[in-house]
C-alpha cells in the first residue's frame, strides 16, 4: 500500500514537472516539494545541522532510502548505500555510494548532495566529518529500536526533509498496521521459543540478537518468546553452540545474508548448536530479506503479520 501511494505521488510530481512550460531546457529529473524547510536538527552527537535544501538526497542506509521513497521523495534520491534494495527496481537505478559501515567521502560527494541522511551505524565517523567539512549538511539520527521505531523514524525523516504532514500520514498508517498485528498476537497463549540469529565479520561470526537491538520487542509482538534475554544477550551477543542449544528455540529467525554465508539451508542447519535445537531438528528456520527483517521501516507491520502466521500457522487468516 505504501509503495502504491509513493508511486502515485511520484507520477503526479513528474506529470506536473513535464507540464511546466517555463522549465529550463535540459533540466534534471523533477524533485518533490519540500516546502517546510529549513529545518534544524541536533543529532545524538550534539552536532547541529541546518537542512535548507532536500532536492538532492544521499541516503546512507536502506531503511532511510525506503522511507524517503514512501514519502514521495524518490525523485530527490541521487545516491544510496548497497543495503537500499526496496523498492527493488527503483533502487537498482540509483547510484550506489558504498556500504553504510565502510563509507568513503568521495562517492558521497560525487553525487553533489544537498543533504545526507544516516544514523549512528554510518561509519567511519571521520568520513562523516569530511563530508560536513565541505559544507554538505549530514543528518545522523540515533538508532531507533522496537516496534515504535518505524513511526518515530518516519516522522524524524519527514521533519528534516521538509514534509512533516506527509510523514505524519505515513507514520499513522504504518503504526496502525503494527497495532493490528500486535492485537492479533495478544490473545495467543501457546508461544514458541524464538532465537533471532544474524551474521557478522563477513560471515565468520553468528550473533544472537536480543534487547537493545532493532529486534527488541519484535518477537513478543509477533506472538513468540525471545530466548535472547534468558541467554544474557544484551545487544548482539556472539552465539556459541552451547548458548543456542541451551536456549532450545522452537524457531530460528535469520536473514538471507546469514543463510548465504553458511552455504544455504543445509549448511545453516548443520551448524553446531543449530542442529541440537528443536528448530534445527524440525526444520523451523524462518528466513527473511535483511532490510525487511532488520530495517524497522514502513513494512514492519507486514513483517509482524508474516512472523505471527509463520509462528502460529493456525492463526493465518
Amino acid at each position: 500500500m505504501h509503495r502504491l501511494l509513493a508511486l502515485v505521488l511520484l507520477l503526479a510530481l513528474t506529470a506536473a514537472a513535464c507540464g511546466d512550460d517555463d522549465a529550463a531546457e535540459g533540466a534534471t529529473a523533477p524533485t518533490a516539494s519540500t516546502s517546510a524547510l529549513p529545518f534544524t536538527f541536533v543529532g545524538p552527537d550534539g552536532v547541529e545541522t541546518v537542512v535548507e535544501d532536500a532536492s538532492r538526497i544521499v541516503s546512507l542506509s536502506g531503511e532511510f532510502s525506503e522511507i524517503i521513497w514512501d514519502l514521495g521523495l524518490g525523485p530527490n534520491l541521487v545516491g544510496v548505500d548497497l543495503s537500499s534494495v526496496y523498492p527493488k527496481e527503483e533502487m537498482r537505478l540509483i547510484p550506489k555510494i558504498g556500504v553504510e559501515r565502510l563509507l568513503l567521502a568521495e562517492p558521497i560527494l560525487a553525487q553533489d548532495p544537498t543533504v545526507v541522511i544516516g544514523d549512528e551505524d554510518a561509519t567511519p565517523r571521520e568520513v562523516i566529518d569530511q563530508v560536513r567539512q565541505t559544507g554538505v549538511p549530514v543528518v545522523i539520527f540515533p538508532r531507533f529500536m522496537g516496534i515504535e521505531a518505524p513511526a518515530t523514524k518516519i516522522r524524524a525523516v519527514g521533519d528534516v526533509l521538509g514534509v512533516p504532514e506527509r510523514a505524519e500520514e505515513l507514520a499513522a498508517s504504518v503504526q496502525a498496521e503494527i497495532d493490528a498485528a500486535v492485537a492479533r498476537a495478544a490473545s495467543i497463549e501457546d508461544r514458541p521459543r524464538v532465537a533471532v540469529v544474524y551474521v557478522a565479520n563477513r560471515g565468520e561470526t553468528l550473533l544472537l540478537l536480543g534487547d537493545n537491538t532493532v529486534m527488541e520487542g519484535i518477537i513478543e509482538a509477533a506472538g513468540g518468546i525471545d530466548v535472547a534475554p534468558a541467554a544474557g544477550a544484551d545487544g548482539m551477543m556472539p552465539l556459541t553452540p552451547e548458548a543456542l542449544a541451551a536456549g532450545q528455540p522452537d524457531v530460528i529467525v535469520t536473514s538471507e545474508r546469514a543463510l548465504d554465508a553458511f552455504g544455504g539451508m543445509e549448511g545453516f542447519t548443520a551448524l553446531p548448536g543449530v542442529a541440537q535445537t528443536p528448530a534445527g531438528e524440525n526444520g523451523r528456520i524462518l528466513v527473511y530479506e535483511d532490510l525487511y527483517l532488520l530495517g524497522l521501516g514502513p513494512r514492519t507491520g507486514d513483517l509482524l503479520i508474516e512472523l505471527l502466521e509463520a509462528l502460529h500457522p493456525d492463526a493465518a487468516s
